[in-house]
């Protein structure tokens, strides 16, 4: 990770107490306005310092059944118009310009419902955390950066790590690569007389199901997201009332059906 962090909040340092916890009057939300537009120019004021013009994203997050922020979100999860491919464009390892970064880090402030890391290898990052709190690494001190980021009315303080860095659930887990030999596994799998169900997720709580046949196997292929992670289910039962007897008597749950015209869907449901 970068050696020089800074956590940027609106929060005065004053108003803190024994224990780091802020005790004045800003509000925990965003106020869609300059206070906004400060931790954009802040980002910006950091990646010109650091020589950054484009920031790669990284683990992306799309909320759903749960939420990562107190606000509601909204339509499109503020990406539709940053992406021409919508919600489906923001993916592990999608490299975007500066401009569409900070859109991202407005997003993340709005708690529109998306959230990712922000990163340009090991040179330079930009975090978002809980209550407008904002994390930034890089490589270089960026003093001027730190200079005008006061001047906007925020406040930078130097950490020794983003609270947001990356941390595998388990670092013994190793996946399997959607190699070559798994592709030809999967085509062996899929015959004339049976299907099965690709899920691609590309994004935490964020997927797409596809039925593969012989005849789309190929073109689903060509059509996954970059990063995605696979997952190799059975075809859909055609008996409803036997897919419902087989579901847990408590729990969450995801169902997954197929509409009259091929496409699939699914949605998470709990039973008591």
């Amino acid at each position: 990770m970068p050696p020089f962090v800074y956590r940027i909040t609106k929060y005065g340092p004053a108003h803190r107490d024994e224990r780091g916890h802020y005790t004045g009057a800003e509000d925990t939300v965003g106020d869609y306005g300059p206070v906004e537009e400060a931790y954009l120019a802040a980002v910006a004021a950091f990646a010109e310092a650091a020589g950054i013009d484009q920031l790669e994203i990284r683990e992306p997050q799309i909320g759903g059944f749960a939420r990562f922020g107190l606000e509601p979100s909204v339509d499109g999860y503020g990406l539709a118009d940053l992406f021409p491919a919508g919600p489906a464009g923001f993916h592990d390892g999608a490299l975007v310009p500066i401009a569409v970064g900070l859109e991202l880090v407005r997003s993340m402030l709005r708690d529109n419902g998306a959230w990712c890391r922000l990163e340009a290898g090991e040179a330079f990052t930009v975090h978002v955390g809980w209550d407008q709190y904002l994390y930034i690494g890089s490589n270089l001190p960026c003093a001027a950066a730190l200079a005008r980021t006061r001047a906007f009315g925020l406040f930078p303080e130097r950490i020794d790590a983003s609270p947001y860095d990356f941390a595998p659930d388990d670092a013994a887990y190793v996946q399997r690569p959607a190699d070559a030999d798994f592709w030809a596994h999967l085509h062996w799998t899929v015959s004339p007389h049976r299907a099965v169900y690709l899920e691609e997720v590309f994004a935490a709580n964020a997927s797409r199901w596809h039925r593969l046949t012989p005849d789309n196997i190929e073109t689903v292929r060509s059509q996954l997201a970059p990063r995605s992670q696979l997952a190799v289910w059975p075809d859909l039962l055609t008996d409803v009332d036997t897919a419902v007897a087989a579901l847990p008597g408590e729990g969450l749950v995801e169902i997954v059906w197929e509409g009259e015209d091929g496409r699939s869907w699914t949605r998470p449901s709990s039973r008591q």
